[in-house]
Formats: structure tokens, C-alpha cells, sequence
């Protein structure tokens, strides 16, 4: 895949059928990958930091990739909350709100795009400037899906990934498959922290209004709809069951 097959690919009004082979991770040269170790109780305050900076770095567009759809519709409350302007692509959404999150995003209404892995794949995106993991993905191969959303066509791009003591593994995986070390993002961990209690009220707001939503309700119910079509296809695996041995 030569890059201007690439560009073509991108630029093509039909959507052509692609194959790409596996030829290992790559990550394109223009794109800076850097990461943050935090505590996992402050991620958002972090993310609300980093945020707040997009402006000074010269970002105009930021997707932010969480690993679950109810993190990522908590977040987007969040933001809500905090008076920014972002959009929320998740598979709980119906397909048209999708495409209307999209478009605000690609329009510029939003500059900020929350995001499931179901945005990483096959989305036509050209203009990100910054990719933030807030949750790292648990597949390296996921990873550089992810970032690839930055830095394309020859331009860069930066993606920064949040660490937390539990994601350690996972970034090294990452480096690993990447045969590339990430640098570390330089912030102060005062400058980051100072803003905190703003950001922690908001946050208690925006998990206040998730469970006035029912979202967790409408999840176990989602769920349990889609066992029972698993189920009725005969798609679910039957469990065995334990024999007890007798104790004499």
C-alpha cells in the first residue's frame, strides 16, 4: 500500500473495497505517541487538563477513545457539565444519533469526539489532531487503530495515552508490538490538580444524572435481549454442569 493509493483511498467519493494483509504494527513517523501516569481516581481531572490546553498546542479537533459505552456517555455528561462542546459515538446510540454526532464533529461543532472502538475502524476522518486513550485498549492492535486517526495524509499528529497503575502491562505490550518506546508527556502535577474540585463536583453531577438516565438499567436489559437471541439462534455455548462426587 503505496501512500498515494493511500490518499486515493481516502479521497475517493466510492467506497471501495479494501484488503489489507497483516504485516505487523506501524505507527507512521509523523505522529507523536506519548503517555501520562496518573492514579486512576483522577483520570478526568487529567482529561479536563488536557483539554484545557488543546487551545495553546495548536489542536483543533480531539477524539478520545474510552473502552466502555457507559464510560463514554458518562463523560460526555461530564463535558456537558463543564461547558464543552463534544459529541459521543457509541453502539447505545441509534444509528441516526451516530451519524449526527459525527457530523457535529466533522463539521466543527464539536471539536471533541467521544469514542467506543467502534470509531477506530473504517470512519473517513481526515482532520484529528489529537488522539487521548483515556482507557487503554487491551489489544495493541486495537491501539494503532486508534491513533491512526491522527497524522495521516503526511500530516502529524499526536496521541497521548493515560496510565494508571493498572495499564502499566498494557503499555508495555503496546511498546513491544510497536518496537517503539512512548514518551512521557510533561505536565505538573500541581498545574494538573488545581482545577480538582471543580471537576470532581462536576463529575458526581454527570454519574447523577447516568442513573437518572437508566442507563445501567437499559445495559442489563440490552444485554439480556441479546443472550436471548444468542440463545434462540443456539449461537450460546451450554455450560457443564459439575457432577457432585458424593462424600460417604
Amino acid at each position: 500500500m503505496t501512500s498515494d493509493l493511500q490518499t486515493l483511498l481516502e479521497l475517493s467519493s466510492n467506497k471501495a473495497y479494501f484488503y489489507e494483509a497483516y504485516e505487523g504494527f506501524k505507527t507512521v513517523d509523523t505522529l507523536k505517541q506519548k503517555f501520562i501516569k496518573m492514579p486512576k481516581k483522577v483520570k478526568d481531572v487529567y482529561l479536563m487538563y488536557m483539554l484545557s490546553k488543546i487551545e495553546d498546542m495548536g489542536i483543533c479537533s480531539a477524539i478520545i477513545f474510552v473502552s466502555t459505552c457507559r464510560n463514554c456517555h458518562r463523560l460526555s455528561l461530564l463535558l456537558e457539565e463543564l461547558d464543552q462542546k463534544a459529541a459521543a459515538l457509541h453502539s447505545f446510540k441509534s444509528q441516526s444519533l451516530r451519524l449526527s454526532s459525527l457530523h457535529r464533529f466533522k463539521s466543527g461543532q464539536a471539536s471533541i469526539l467521544l469514542a467506543t472502538d467502534v470509531a477506530s475502524h473504517g470512519l473517513d476522518i481526515s482532520t484529528v489532531d489529537l488522539v487521548i486513550n483515556y482507557d487503554i485498549p487491551m489489544n495493541p492492535r486495537d491501539y494503532v487503530h486508534r491513533v491512526g486517526c491522527t497524522a495521516r495524509a503526511g500530516r502529524g499528529g499526536l496521541s497521548v495515552s493515560f496510565v494508571s497503575q493498572n495499564d502499566v502491562v498494557l503499555l508495555h505490550a503496546i511498546e513491544a508490538d510497536l518496537v517503539k518506546q512512548l514518551e512521557e508527556f510533561e505536565c505538573k502535577e500541581q498545574d494538573v490538580l488545581s482545577d480538582i474540585t471543580r471537576i470532581v463536583n462536576a463529575s458526581r453531577v454527570a454519574k447523577m444524572k447516568l442513573m437518572d438516565e437508566g442507563f445501567d438499567e437499559k445495559a442489563k436489559e440490552r444485554k439480556k435481549q441479546k443472550m436471548k437471541t444468542l440463545a434462540e439462534k443456539g449461537l450460546l455455548k451450554k455450560r457443564n454442569k459439575k457432577r457432585k462426587i458424593p462424600v460417604d
